[in-house]
């Protein structure tokens, strides 16, 4: 629940910069979207879990991180946190590549200057959006690293708990305990 609310909190603060920065005009937010360069993002990211068969790790961490009750078992932990880290280099490395594209496209676009601005955005877009996921993936990492991780479970059980239990199944199925040490052939007796 905590980072939930944090990453709203993060979000209502990026949204009132942003706002503060555009002199109050609500349509600033649409220059903070580039279609080509977000879905170079989500689709990278969903490559990344398709490659690694990662996907049930990537909903269990987010399961483990949005709910205190959630379970995640040691291992499965420590591979959501590798998961979330290489996510972390990637988005790098996607910001770097997409920023060199809109340049190398700019540059040849030079002749015409009032295309500039527009493209030298584009260009740098990539590196807000890598930020902005590195803003709520380190936390997650950071999280998921300080969960305890769970007790295992000792179940000890005495022989009159097993013998009680027993007798009760053998009543309510209607067979005589007798007749199940006869079919066991089990001579107690001697022990």
């Amino acid at each position: 629940m905590r980072m939930v609310i944090g990453s709203v909190l993060i979000i209502f603060a990026f949204a009132f910069a942003i706002l503060i920065l555009g002199n109050g005009d609500a349509r600033v937010f649409f220059e903070f979207i580039d279609t080509p360069t977000l879905l170079s993002f989500i689709f990278v990211h969903a490559a990344i879990l398709v490659k690694t068969g990662e996907f049930k790790i990537y909903v269990k961490a987010m399961n483990a991180l949005l709910s205190k009750k959630y379970v995640i078992s040691a291992a499965d932990k420590e591979k959501a946190i590798n998961l979330f880290t290489m996510m972390l280099k990637v988005n790098i490395a996607i910001a770097v590549l997409t920023t060199l594209i809109g340049i190398i496209l700019m540059l040849g676009q030079l002749e015409d200057p009032n295309a500039l601005g527009p493209m030298i955005a584009v260009s740098l877009i990539s590196m807000s959006y890598a930020a902005f996921l590195s803003i709520f993936l380190y936390p997650a990492i950071h999280m998921l690293k300080n969960r305890p991780n769970p007790e295992p479970v000792s179940i000890v059980i005495s022989e009159k708990q097993v013998i009680d239990k027993l007798l009760e199944l053998c009543y309510k199925q209607g067979i005589s305990p007798e007749d199940i040490l006869a079919a066991t052939e089990i001579d107690f007796k001697q022990q």
